[in-house]
């Protein structure tokens, strides 16, 4: 009788991934334990909000074939509902917090109700424009008072948000369990509904949404609520940016910002959800370093175009093309 593998074994039991992810997020929380360095740690934030991001497009990316130039309307324009949340409508930051997050996904499938019944290049152009509209609304002058203008919004609250205050949301020893936690969560919801049924409806429009709708198939309402689940982790993105920083400025919804998303998409890859985030750590402290040297455009563009042509996949799909062979020979070994 042929034995079964042990990598097999362990990988089939549910009970042992259960256990693998709830130690992932455990190790995680300790991680400010570790890194002492204020700069450091706060560069890890930046990563995993920059992450966020880019989970939100490469989710629809993976799941409907559509990729949002416009990323970072979702992200800023969430920033931004929860500084007026905060500021003008006097409401405590957790109630401004929830607002951000329901008021961003329900204009999200308005939204989408209309542009997803468009190709992917007229889509990715809609999006886009729909993020510079945005930006130009906040800077008008007679919406300063509420916006900020050119300026930006800058927030004061009082109270707590998970016993935290606003002072101590600042510090990114403090915050990083709030980072974390928000990460880990937006990574499960899109891993769960990518492994639904809905999922698989989008994932097979994608591959091929006239024979869905022969087959009795609706196409349309699936993509509407994926684009809307896009919304909703590129708000947690943007509202995580407002509770750390406690301010919101045009910058945060100009193109260059979501470019920042996109890119760490493609470097990391979209194929599972650890893809995006994989990619924006390795942008982040690709930036960090370029930046050191004086050459950071030049060196970043060499950097994205050489991942992008060497691994058309990602890291994560290089990383997975590299499991892949060690676990065949070690199957081939038994």
């Amino acid at each position: 009788m042929k034995k079964t593998p042990i990598y097999s074994a362990i990988g089939s039991s549910k009970v042992f991934w259960y256990v693998v992810i709830m130690g992932v997020v455990l190790a995680g929380l300790a991680v400010p334990s570790m890194v002492k360095s204020t700069f450091y740690l706060g560069l890890l934030i930046n990563a995993i909000t920059l992450g966020i991001a880019a989970l939100s497009i490469g989710f629809l990316a993976h799941q409907c074939g559509l990729i949002m130039f416009g990323a970072a309307g979702f992200t800023g324009g969430a920033t931004y509902l929860f500084g007026i949340g905060v500021m003008h409508f006097n409401w405590s930051v957790t109630t401004a917090a929830v607002f951000c997050l329901v008021a961003s996904t329900l204009i999200c499938l308005l939204i989408g109700m209309v542009v997803v019944r468009a190709r992917p290049l007229p889509f990715a152009m809609m999006t886009l424009a729909l993020a510079q509209m945005l930006r130009s609304v906040v800077k008008i002058t007679s919406y300063r008072e509420v916006t900020g203008g050119d300026d930006g919004l800058t927030m004061n609250w009082n109270g707590h948000f998970f016993g935290l205050t606003q002072a101590e949301l600042a510090r990114p020893a403090n915050f990083w369990v709030v980072a974390w936690l928000a990460l880990c969560g937006v990574m499960l919801l899109a891993w769960w509904v990518g492994q639904s049924r809905t999922g698989e409806i989008l994932r097979a429009t994608k591959a091929n949404e006239e024979r869905m709708r022969f087959s009795g198939f609706n196409t349309y309402i699936p993509r509407v609520l994926a684009f809307g689940l896009a919304g909703f982790i590129a708000a947690v993105s943007g509202l995580l940016v407002g509770l750390h920083t406690a301010f919101a400025s045009p910058e945060l919804l100009d193109f260059t910002t979501g470019a920042n998303s996109l890119v760490s998409m493609l470097i990391g890859g979209a194929t599972v959800v650890t893809g995006p985030i994989l990619g924006a750590l390795l942008y982040t402290i690709g930036q960090d370093q370029f930046g050191a040297s004086g050459h950071l455009e030049l060196l970043t563009g060499v950097g994205v175009v050489i991942v992008v042509v060497a691994f058309p996949k990602g890291a994560i799909g290089f990383l997975q093309s590299g499991l892949d062979r060690l676990t065949g020979r070690h199957h081939a070994s038994n």
